[in-house]
């Protein structure tokens, strides 16, 4: 009788200790003793069971449907596979190829005794597995919400101390890894650097990297660690969830894609700070606005207005894009505003119908415009103090407003977790040394975080101050007086970005919304702008 053997084993630490080779020992002796003829031999090593895309088990399957063994030995149900419904897939095929399956531990697939007992070993199994794993996920859960670092990595420049006698697993710094921290907010906060050139100094200077301590710092790892909320007193646990990607064949392991949970459900843990506060919102400031204007990709001088022109039809953002054409055997690259949804949705119904935008014609004509309001400074200084001065001190106070409140709700998780500590102290479960030493970094936490609210208010109170705007005015002053003639791309581009909010087109039409209410020019264009600060227009701009 033909037969044919099949292993796996699910993990890189199985495939090390050789175990598929117990497995097929064991089948080999199997085969021999009952007179059976071993065609071939398939394994699959390091694949998951809970999968049917495996190499070996796919060329089994196709050997059966050519009638190549009569005979299937595995060593359990399980090798076959992990869930029962592919379990009895896989059986029901190879039954009707005419294949008899026999596992070592419980007997041939085909009798009706065995195969009861391998449907219900199945289930309750996958019944099993899937309980332990909810329970693991909600026991995690519950000890994040009580303060406990459950997640086995932590941020570089913090070590991990495992849970023991009793002391949840905490966070502590790590001197070494956080000077490197703040070297780098440092750079990037106040000496303007960027993040390749934080990368290649770091690389320059030897610095050990986050991953093996040695080699080439990358600009990713810069830029994740500037991002890292964790360093500003605040560790967030529960932040992705894992989904499956479907179609992936070949792998070993079951390829995910990680996605962000909606806000409500982080789980906030309190850690040391390694930077304060300020500068953390600082250096995200910074990169949200690099992320907005970043001259990636496009030629100097060819999109003035990137990332402020919206479409008037449906209010998206207008994409900056470039179309290469052929005259006369040259190419002559054309530049263009483009609103995203020309061409997003699957239905044609649900995309616009906004036609492309010229961006040299729409990029002279409001620079032309604006220029024109920028000629007397003197103006602008008074429309800004007269018009500007009420709503932005409100807007200071409505972000001043929004910090104070996240700076005391982290002073009231970490009061909470003082609280903690001494109940566990009174309890029993934590010696004095391990009580004065974690209550002595909760405390310098809570002393960091008054800091912070009190400069907080300070600063609000000073943005009121009238000294304040007259240094934004004179600033402002300074760089609008210049030759605006002769003004450079650059210079143009950052202009604009202080002056104007958005561009809206909508087919003919053009609305500019300032962000300054600028006067209007002497004497006002004819036909051209109302009389409102908002910029209308009927000059064709579409191609």
């Amino acid at each position: 009788m033909r037969a044919a053997l099949y292993a796996r084993v699910s993990s890189e630490r199985q495939e090390k200790e050789h175990t598929i080779g117990s497995q097929l020992e064991a089948l080999r002796a199997y085969a021999a003793k009952n007179g059976m003829d071993v065609v071939e031999e398939f394994t699959d090593e390091g694949y998951s069971g809970a999968r049917l895309d495996r190499p070996a088990l796919d060329r089994m399957r196709d050997l059966a449907e050519r009638l190549g063994f009569e005979v299937l030995l595995t060593y359990c149900t399980d090798r076959l596979a992990r869930k029962f419904v592919l379990q009895a897939l896989i059986l029901d095929e190879l039954e009707r190829f005419g294949v008899k399956t026999i596992f070592l531990e419980g007997g041939a697939a085909d009798d009706p005794l065995s195969k009861l007992m391998h449907q219900i070993t199945g289930a309750v199994a996958e019944f099993e597995r899937a309980k332990i794993t909810e329970r693991y996920r909600r026991g995690k859960l519950y000890r994040a919400r009580c303060g406990e670092i459950v997640s086995p990595d932590v941020p570089f420049g913090y070590l991990k101390v495992p849970r023991r006698d009793g002391v949840p697993a905490h966070a502590e710094i790590q001197q070494a890894e956080a000077v490197v921290v703040r070297r780098i907010f440092d750079a990037y906060v106040s000496r303007d650097l960027t993040v390749r050139q934080i990368a290649k100094q770091l690389t320059l200077e030897r610095t050990p990297t986050p991953r093996n301590g040695g080699g080439q710092w990358s600009w990713s790892a810069v830029d994740r660690i500037l991002r890292e909320e964790a360093y500003s007193g605040t560790y967030y646990y529960n932040r992705k969830q894992c989904v499956p990607i479907e179609g992936v064949y070949g792998k070993k392991r079951q390829r995910f894609k990680c996605t962000l949970r909606p806000k409500e459900e982080w789980i906030p843990i309190s850690v040391p700070p390694i930077i304060d506060l300020a500068t953390f919102h600082a250096a995200a400031g910074r990169a949200r606005h690099n992320e907005a204007f970043s001259p990636r990709n496009l030629q100097e001088g060819g999109y003035l207005l990137r990332k402020l022109v919206r479409c008037g039809r449906c209010g998206c953002s207008c994409s900056a894009l470039t179309s290469k054409q052929t005259y006369s055997g040259k190419v002559h690259p054309n530049h263009y505003y483009s609103c995203l949804r020309t061409t997003s949705g699957f239905l044609k119904q649900e995309r616009c119908s906004q036609r492309r935008i010229r961006a040299d014609v729409l990029d002279e004509w409001v620079w032309e415009e604006v220029s024109t309001r920028l000629q007397d400074p003197a103006l602008v200084l008074e429309a800004y103090q007269d018009h500007n001065t009420r709503r932005r001190v409100s807007s200071e106070q409505d972000g001043a407003a929004k910090k104070d409140d996240r700076l005391k709700e982290q002073i009231k998780l970490a009061n909470r977790e003082l609280s903690r500590l001494l109940d566990a102290y009174q309890c029993g479960a934590l010696e004095l040394p391990e009580l004065q030493k974690r209550r002595q970094l909760v405390n310098s936490k809570i002393e960091m975080l008054n800091r912070e609210q009190e400069l907080l208010r300070k600063i609000a109170a000073e943005e009121k101050k009238e000294t304040d705007i007259k240094a934004n005015l004179r600033e402002f002053a300074a760089l609008v007086s210049s030759n605006l003639k002769r003004i450079s791309f650059e210079n143009k581009q950052k202009l604009l970005r202080i002056v104007l909010h958005k561009v809206v087109v909508n087919d003919w039409r053009v609305d500019v919304y300032y962000n300054i209410p600028l006067p209007k020019p002497t004497p006002p264009p004819a036909e051209k702008v109302s009389t409102k600060f908002d910029l209308r227009s009927t000059c064709p701009l579409l191609c």
